[in-house]
């Protein structure tokens, strides 16, 4: 049973992938108000919601119905698609998940990552949201299958007593997110993308991690796509100004428990300049000795670029590379120096003579 705290962490990192578009499932025992969370975010927000018992649906109710029109094949899509489709801003929920057969799961990978049904596509700005019981406590119920799951961040869902006696007295509680910047908010995306590069580099046997019990393939577990979900979520947290438990139960949604207490400890201790500073004096900060706090700088150097192209900016993150190239970092210099390149200010090329260290590999690679 989840803590009035960790209810309420729970409540806004759900609000959290809602608002960013990303999918969701909450895991949760029968009868834990789950689908009426779901349909107080619609009311409140003011976004249609389309509901389906996914445990009672057909595969042709995601995938579409195959059908011929002047002598073509075409998935005919279903009409809740349709009104989401017409809508474009709306929200499907789909109960009972992982009582759905395989064949209809196989269907819904499409549904969840692209946001498509049969040839419809249901729009950018549709947020995906699932509910399911454990499979010890649903109606002949299965794990997820994993390409399925990871399309998912996951929830523990349950109510505490104190959040059952409120709302039985009359008021169900609710948390909303402060107003952000969408322009805020995608920079802090791409600020945790960095972050989460930065990790991998040092942790690269982290990039995928399938698990081992056919038990655990049901959950969160790191790939790609999911470490790209972890840094969106992550990053949304941060313009939000949201509790570090929000951060946590979204991370270890996206990825799991392991890789995201890993990654969490690691964000915690870092200790890096800001790019902002770096740039102000490019010769004057210190390079660390290890390789992913190198990119991490690197990164933000060209991401702080890249958010206010100027000349001596884009000149000041050359000089930056150039330290690297000779500090022993060629490999991550030149990796850096293809999107610096592409940054250039019109007729503005490389000065040889202050970036001695650079130029002679960008040549090599046959960047210049």
């Amino acid at each position: 049973m989840l803590s009035n705290e960790d209810y309420r962490a729970t409540y806004l990192a759900l609000n959290v992938c809602v608002t960013a578009r990303l999918p969701v499932i909450l895991w949760g025992p029968p009868g834990q108000g789950k689908t009426s969370v779901i349909n107080a975010i619609a009311q409140k927000s003011g976004r249609r919601l389309e509901t389906l018992l996914a445990s009672i649906r057909e595969p042709q109710d995601f995938a579409g119905l195959p059908s011929i029109s002047n002598g073509r094949a075409q998935l005919t899509s279903p009409d809740w698609a349709l009104r989401l489709a017409e809508d474009g801003n709306g929200i499907l929920f789909t109960d009972e998940v992982n009582t759905a057969p395989p064949t209809v799961q196989a269907a819904l990978l499409r549904v969840c990552l692209d946001k498509v049904a049969g040839d419809c596509h249901l729009g950018e700005q549709t947020s995906i949201i699932a509910a399911a019981n454990p499979p010890e406590q649903a109606a002949d119920g299965w794990d997820l299958a994993a390409p399925l799951a990871n399309r998912f961040c996951h929830l523990d869902w349950a109510l505490p007593s104190d959040v059952v006696r409120d709302g039985l007295s009359g008021v169900w509680p609710t948390f909303d997110l402060p107003e952000v910047n969408e322009s805020l908010a995608a920079e802090s995306v791409a600020s945790e993308k960095i972050l989460v590069a930065g990790f991998l580099t040092s942790r690269p046997d982290l990039t995928t991690s399938l698990p081992k019990a056919s038990s655990e393939q049901g959950r969160a577990f790191p790939t790609p796509r999911s470490w790209e979900a972890a840094a969106t979520l992550s990053g949304w947290a941060t313009a939000l100004r949201l509790d570090e438990s929000v951060r946590r139960i979204l991370v270890r949604g996206s990825v799991g428990l392991a890789a995201a207490a890993e990654y969490l400890t690691y964000r915690a201790n870092l200790d890096l300049p800001r790019p902002k500073d770096v740039l102000s004096d490019p010769r004057g900060f210190e390079i660390p000795k290890r390789a992913d706090l190198i990119y991490v700088i690197g990164a933000g150097v060209l991401a702080e670029v890249r958010n206010n192209l100027t000349r001596d900016s884009w000149s000041a993150a050359g000089l930056v590379l150039e330290r690297f190239a000779g500090s022993g970092s060629p490999d991550i210099a030149v990796s850096l120096a293809r999107d610096w390149l592409k940054l250039r200010p019109a007729a503005l090329s490389p000065d040889s003579n202050v970036l001695r260290a650079l130029v002679p590999l960008l040549k090599e690679a046959r960047l210049i």
